[in-house]
């Protein structure tokens, strides 16, 4: 259920050296690129969101050949009350439930729910995020990116889940940063306060330092707003803003990785998911952006404002994360799907060589679908990937008006899949294929992946 919750020059020598010295605060993570990873040689494993591993569900599962399904878990019901009081009964639970699908020859990917804090977490140093009107999220999330508080107890949590599962028989886990339990700052308006663009990094933590996380640098601008057009009675020019926004979204990666090293260190050595919305923000977008200070043009889909650079941030993820790491592509026939199958020529489709033309001048990766683009710079970064789609268009979900509809989604979704090479492919949510009032049901899957009527 980890989408529930939701769903981007000085004119003077001394200006001069004081960019070189801003550019050089933003550690550059990544000194080269891994091969691009190579096209999936057999089918995607076909799974499911958001399974309760019931036996009722297994036998279905089984009945239909799901092969693989993510079990999510929740902070707050594993840790609700204090620091290191686990909730004895649903640790059981949830421990058996996953049990029962291993044991029943189900794949299992837990999703660590760290989207659901405890309420004593909330209350800790630094928890709040800030963005640069002094506004939190409306939809509660906290920060786990920056506070050293929060990423300490959330190390804690993920530790304890370690032990307490089945873990060295997990087909992956998952991790994320944001309220959608994936990669990202809060989206556009989450603020509450009418304004489109937030920018997450205007706590005393990202500002000054003060109970900042292990490892994670603070802003190379301190004080500066994006749009902001001089910074401590300096002029700033593009290259500064750019450099301060590698830095913004360079910060979720330290995140991903703390989340990573604290698995590795419980003793966990399988894959890792991370799943990531959207195409990120597009080259050309981020040009424009940056000669605007950031000041809001050029940002399309709210990619800036959440910090999603897929084409940086994979790379520096597999260069600096211990793997295995695999990218969960949330975007599998979602609205972009939909718009870029209209274009002329059809746009939606993943092309052997996308890896190569995404990032060329002159490629018309604006009418691509999130799916091929963001699938681009997974391949680019040697990244496996398996992906999901939306589900059915309702707010709580990541589907929209403009969606297919859940049903369109499970007749598309397979040829996408296997047209960009994904590993796996899980349908959201299983619980759709429970409810009778849908309409739909898991031989409509069975169907769709094996082409019978």
């Amino acid at each position: 259920m980890s989408r529930l919750n939701r769903l981007s020059c000085p004119s003077d020598h001394s200006r001069t050296s004081a960019l070189v010295v801003l550019l050089l605060l933003v550690p550059l993570l990544l000194l080269g690129l891994r091969p691009p990873a190579a096209h999936a040689a057999t089918d995607p494993a076909w799974g499911l969101v958001d399974s309760t591993c019931s036996a009722s569900d297994i036998a279905a599962n089984r009945a239909v050949g799901i092969g693989v399904v993510e079990v999510e878990a929740y902070w707050d019901r594993f840790l609700p009350s204090a620091p290191g009081v686990e909730n004895a009964d649903y640790v059981t639970d949830l421990r058996n439930r996953v049990t029962a699908c291993l044991d029943a020859g189900i794949r299992v990917v837990v999703g660590t729910g760290t989207q659901y804090p405890p309420s004593w977490v909330r209350g800790l140093s630094g928890a709040a995020l800030v963005d640069q009107r002094g506004k939190s999220p409306a939809t509660g999330a906290i920060d786990t990116v920056f506070s050293s508080a929060v990423r300490g107890a959330e190390a804690d949590y993920l530790t304890r889940l370690v032990a307490d599962l089945p873990a060295s028989r997990l087909d992956g886990i998952r991790v994320g940063t944001s309220a959608a339990g994936e990669v990202g700052f809060p989206g556009p308006n989450e603020a509450g306060d009418g304004f489109l663009q937030s920018w997450w990094a205007f706590g005393a933590a990202p500002q000054r330092g003060t109970g900042i996380a292990a490892g994670t640098p603070t802003t190379p601008m301190p004080g500066w707003v994006p749009g902001q057009k001089t910074w401590n009675g300096t002029t700033v020019t593009a290259a500064m803003a750019r450099n301060w926004f590698l830095w913004y979204s360079r910060s979720l990666a330290y995140a991903i990785k703390g989340q990573v090293d604290a698995l590795r260190a419980a003793g966990y050595a399988g894959a890792v998911h991370v799943p990531s919305p959207g195409k990120g923000v597009l080259p050309a977008d981020l040009t424009t952006a940056s000669n605007a200070l950031l000041n809001g043009t050029g940002d399309r889909d709210g990619s800036l404002g959440r910090g999603l650079n897929y084409v940086d941030q994979f790379p520096v993820l597999a260069g600096n994360v211990a793997g295995p790491l695999v990218v969960d592509l949330t975007g599998v026939d979602d609205a972009s799907a939909v718009a870029a199958r209209a274009a002329s020529p059809a746009q939606d489709m993943c092309a052997a060589d996308d890896a190569t033309t995404s990032v060329a001048s002159g490629t018309p990766v604006a009418t691509w679908s999130n799916l091929r683009f963001a699938r681009a710079q997974a391949a680019r970064a040697g990244l496996a990937a398996v992906g999901e789609n939306p589900g059915p268009p309702a707010a709580q979900t990541g589907g929209t008006a403009t969606s297919d509809s859940e049903a369109a989604q499970i007749r598309r979704s397979p040829a996408y899949a296997r047209g960009c090479a994904l590993a796996g492919f899980f349908l959201a949510f299983e619980a759709v294929l429970d409810d009778p009032s849908s309409g739909l049901t898991r031989q409509d899957y069975a169907n769709a992946v094996t082409g019978a009527s």
